[in-house]
């Protein structure tokens, strides 16, 4: 399955699709556009070099996403080397795990991957729009009103908060807000 981007130009939509898509999109556009690029689920930014040809701004996309999986560890797997900082007694534990600290890491990220609390999971997404609406609508008028709204689940002053708001970028936010209303009433 791949993953869908979306690119926001002056707070509208201006291409969606793979990312491929979306740069070619962009590029076809002409050479004035450099919009931010989101990955659609997530709401994460995802930093694109506009500079150059619609070839060259793929080439260092490929170059930029194949980079973190080309460094020490298990490429393959997609495994990207990191450090971290624990006390002795914790490396010592780990020590004596059967297969060592790194597989026990794995498994515990694992477990409590599998044991997030739903307040939890609102919580993330809720950060994950906030922060998306403060990168496109930072400085729109109802932006901290419909900041509010959405740690308050609040969908009659969310909705009012982004009324004056673009069209496309008002039916993007408020669609997320839906997503996290019904992890809220618990079905999702």
């Amino acid at each position: 399955m791949s993953t869908d981007y979306i690119a926001i130009d002056q707070q509208q939509i201006i291409a969606r699709g793979t990312l491929e898509v979306v740069i070619r999109q962009v590029k076809n556009m002409g050479a004035n556009h450099e919009p931010i690029v989101f990955e659609a689920q997530s709401c994460k930014r995802v930093e694109v070099d506009w500079h150059g040809d619609t070839e060259e701004v793929l080439a260092v996309s490929a170059v930029d996403t194949a980079t973190h999986k080309a460094k020490r560890g298990r490429p393959k797997l997609g495994v990207i080397p990191r450090e971290i900082t624990l006390l002795p007694r914790h490396w010592e534990w780990l020590s004596q795990q059967p297969g060592g600290a790194s597989v026990t890491l794995r498994k515990l990220v694992e477990q409590a991957q599998k044991q997030v609390s739903p307040e939890e999971r609102i919580t993330r997404k809720q950060q994950e729009l906030d922060k998306f609406m403060l990168l496109v609508a930072g400085d729109t008028p109802g932006f901290e009103e419909a900041s509010r709204a959405l740690y308050r689940n609040s969908r009659i002053s969310f909705k009012k908060a982004i009324h004056s708001w673009p069209c496309d970028l008002k039916k993007l936010v408020f669609s997320k807000f839906e997503e996290i209303a019904e992890m809220h009433s618990g079905k999702l």
